[in-house]
């Protein structure tokens, strides 16, 4: 029986990669990562990534690549190969119930954008106009949980792996400048992202420094071939 391969394609700080990694560490599923520099991205990267973005998930069978791109996409071919291994499914079986969800995880990568605004904001107005964005999207995940500590309750789904991400780095912002009160108005909210960073596939996700760098991001010190003025919160970083 032929032998199927995967390997994760990263960036250290994407949020989207993470997604996909929290899932495989999730499931146990045996892969590589690769990591690449976005800010100088390598020829053989571009060649075989459609929109020039991580993550990408490389699947070798037979001699033959096969390269799936999106982390939405990724992640549910993840759910169905190991679903076939025996390893059970995140998403849910109802058709309605699955398309509840996959349209929550869709709204997930808005919160992702207006929370990488948010971080990025470099002056008061673009602060203000970010944080109000994050908590917004905030107030419809707050309306739309049960009563945790996974989106669904009791059981850990696609909607946990993908907003995991936006969660933790949320969270760190709020440590970092907490009178802005990202999470003032969603308290269930802020409840099922602490629950979802204490998880072990969430903390075997990123690379060990994932904070510090994150961190040094916010500061313009990301990558050698980023030269920038830190955001408001690098700059409350120290």
């Amino acid at each position: 029986m032929s032998k199927r391969t995967h390997t994760l394609v990263s960036f250290d700080l994407c949020p989207f990669v993470q997604r996909s990694a929290i899932t495989l560490q999730h499931k146990g599923l045996a892969h590589e990562t690769r990591y690449i520099d976005l800010f100088d991205k390598p020829e053989w990267f571009l060649a075989i990534s459609p929109f020039g973005k991580v993550p990408l998930l490389l699947v070798e069978e037979d001699g033959e690549q096969t390269v799936l791109f999106e982390s939405a996409v990724i992640n549910e071919y993840l759910d169905e190969v190991s679903d076939e291994a025996g390893l059970g499914r995140l998403h849910p079986s109802d058709p309605l119930t699955r398309g509840l969800h996959r349209a929550w995880i869709e709204y997930g990568s808005a919160l992702l954008m207006a929370g990488y605004q948010l971080s990025m904001a470099k002056d008061d107005e673009a602060l203000q106009t970010h944080l109000a964005a994050t908590r917004t999207a905030l107030a419809r995940f707050e309306a739309g949980l049960g009563d945790g500590p996974f989106f669904a309750d009791k059981t850990l789904s696609l909607i946990d792996t993908a907003l995991a991400p936006a969660l933790q780095r949320l969270l760190w912002l709020e440590a970092l400048w907490p009178e802005l009160g990202i999470f003032s108005d969603t308290p269930k909210v802020h409840a099922w992202g602490k629950h979802l960073v204490g998880l072990a596939a969430v903390k075997k996700s990123t690379v060990p420094d994932i904070h510090d760098r994150f961190v040094a991001y916010l500061q313009g010190k990301g990558s050698p071939t980023r030269d920038v003025a830190p955001s408001l919160f690098g700059q409350r970083a120290g």
